[in-house]
């Protein structure tokens, strides 16, 4: 077994937290953060709110926040400090949950963190779709999802969770979009349905625990692809009012079961599936039904539970009618060529971000 090694990095979050009124929750009480309510317990020489729910929490505050007696709430105008971890290593990730494990009601709704190098992408309308950090200057995603779109209309959100709110422990990072390439054979299909969306150079992102890089296939390294996941915010969800980051557990398809399945499908019995595709099952529930694209297609290297590689990008909405979901991703090894010469093209280091 091979044990990875983890670069730790202290940083302090130095943002003073001042003339804030907080919502009254009970007479003598106020909803605060739950990292201002001194109720808490010790572990090893380490602060850990209490996150247990009470019923006024639940009435009463958001789901970050903590009905608390105002004898118990840390003062206000203060600097708030917090640790990061840094992983060195694409594809790895730190685990946050202890931040927010209560508050996921089902196996759908994705880990705070679990998936750091999952990024939103909006317009001036709102959201459009998902997307993967491949370097602190780059963001893949799905060609369908921005064509037709100007740069200067898109705007990149990296170490989001809930989209509805800023409670996160953690801050999100926003970036406009310095440069923006689609795929140059990309017709509107399935085929070549990538893009490349840039940030400058001026401002990358910060990389943290909550915001991190994602491996790139590569043909020197074996991935489990029976122990795959998706991960995103499904676009019809932004008109529901429900934005939590979800999840979902896949397996890549041998390609002959591939082609076999979906020429029961609408494709029709005469359909061939290109080396540039591949498919992916599992169960029928998952979030990705219906969704229009972009969702990443992500797999563990064989050799470990904690790293994962890009292996796809959603190419098409995911057929949903028979007994299993299957979907068809773009598969990005066979454009690895494509991507290395357009980071080249644009200075955009990618060695330092590549599984070694």
């Amino acid at each position: 077994m091979i044990i990875f090694q983890v670069l730790v990095m202290i940083m302090l979050i130095p943002p003073m937290i001042c003339s804030v009124t907080y919502k009254s929750c009970a007479p003598e009480k106020h909803c605060v953060p739950y990292e201002f309510c001194n109720e808490s317990y010790g572990l090893d020489g380490q602060f850990y709110p209490e996150l247990n729910r009470t019923f006024r929490d639940h009435l009463h505050c958001n789901y970050r926040e903590k009905c608390c007696h105002l004898k118990d709430t840390l003062s206000i105008c203060r600097s708030h400090n917090g640790t990061l971890m840094q992983q060195g290593k694409c594809g790895s990730r730190v685990d946050l949950w202890f931040h927010l494990h209560q508050y996921t009601s089902t196996k759908e709704e994705a880990k705070f963190g679990e998936f750091p190098w999952l990024v939103a992408i909006y317009d001036k309308g709102g959201y459009l779709c998902s997307g993967a950090l491949i370097t602190p200057g780059a963001v893949l995603t799905a060609a369908n999802c921005v064509h037709g779109k100007r740069k200067y209309e898109l705007r990149v959100v990296a170490g989001e969770w809930d989209a509805a709110v800023e409670l996160e422990p953690f801050a999100h990072q926003t970036r406009p979009v310095h440069k923006l390439l689609v795929h140059p054979n990309y017709t509107q299909s399935m085929s070549h349905n990538l893009a490349l969306l840039l940030i400058s150079h001026e401002k990358p992102f910060q990389l943290t625990a909550h915001v991190h890089v994602i491996c790139l296939p590569s043909p020197e390294i074996i991935h489990n692809l029976r122990d795959c996941y998706v991960a995103g915010w499904h676009l019809g969800d932004f008109l529901k009012n429900r934005t939590l980051l979800r999840r979902s557990s896949l397996f890549v398809l041998p390609r002959d079961q591939c082609v076999s399945k979906l020429r029961m499908t609408i494709f029709g019995r005469h359909f061939t599936l290109n080396d540039t595709l591949l498919c992916a099952g599992g169960e029928k529930d998952s979030f990705v039904c219906d969704d229009p694209g972009a969702i990443p297609l992500m797999c563990l290297q064989s050799n470990s539970n904690n790293r994962f590689a890009l292996i796809g990008l959603l190419a098409r909405a995911t057929n949903c009618d028979g007994p299993q979901l299957l979907g068809v991703y773009s598969n990005v090894l066979l454009y690895r060529k494509w991507i290395d010469l357009k980071l080249n093209e644009h200075d955009v280091e990618l060695d330092r971000y590549m599984i070694n």
